[in-house]
């Protein structure tokens, strides 16, 4: 995305994460599109005694599995959205599982936020991308096929998970 390469359009899985945001929480608005941000639900807070109105965006995510990275995003949208002077709070929404956690900016998360954005700058920075590796991740990712092109495996996630064992097992 730092270069302007979008992820494969029609993955599946990217798909049921539009799905899913698009049919979640049919009465809050949807989508707030910034450069190099996009929010799944807005809603305002009400007033309270100590800090006033707040807005809260939210992000619509399939499963906690990957929460470390969604705190992540939730936080630099957080962070971006306080420097532009805005008072906000987050939300990650887990339709599937009915549950919403709250996220506040709080220092800790500010510099995680910060360390991450100086490392992707040092990655984009670079002349050439460093050989990829492969994690755990890659099997559902739908930049798979930037990284793991040389290869000559099926392209869908399920397929690709199988394919990978019997692979290893014809090299052994």
């Amino acid at each position: 995305m730092g270069h302007n390469i979008e992820p494969f359009r029609d993955h599946e899985l990217l798909a049921l994460g539009r799905l899913l945001a698009e049919t979640a929480y049919p009465r809050e608005r949807k989508e707030l599109a910034l450069p190099g941000m996009k929010v799944d639900v807005l809603r305002r807070q009400p007033a309270d005694a100590e800090e006033g109105e707040a807005l809260v965006i939210g992000e619509v995510k399939r499963s906690p599995r990957a929460q470390h990275a969604q705190r992540l995003q939730l936080g630099y949208y957080l962070l971006r959205l306080r420097e532009a002077g805005l008072h906000v709070r987050g939300e990650l929404r887990y339709p599937e599982q009915r549950h919403v956690e709250q996220v506040e900016l709080t220092p800790e998360l500010e510099a995680e936020v910060r360390q991450a954005i100086q490392q992707v700058e040092a990655l984009l920075a670079l002349p050439q991308p460093p050989p990829p590796v492969r994690i755990p991740a890659c099997a559902a990712c739908a930049y798979y096929e930037f990284c793991w092109v040389a290869e000559a495996e099926p392209t869908t996630p399920v397929a690709r998970g199988r394919s990978r064992s019997r692979k290893v097992e014809r090299e052994t």
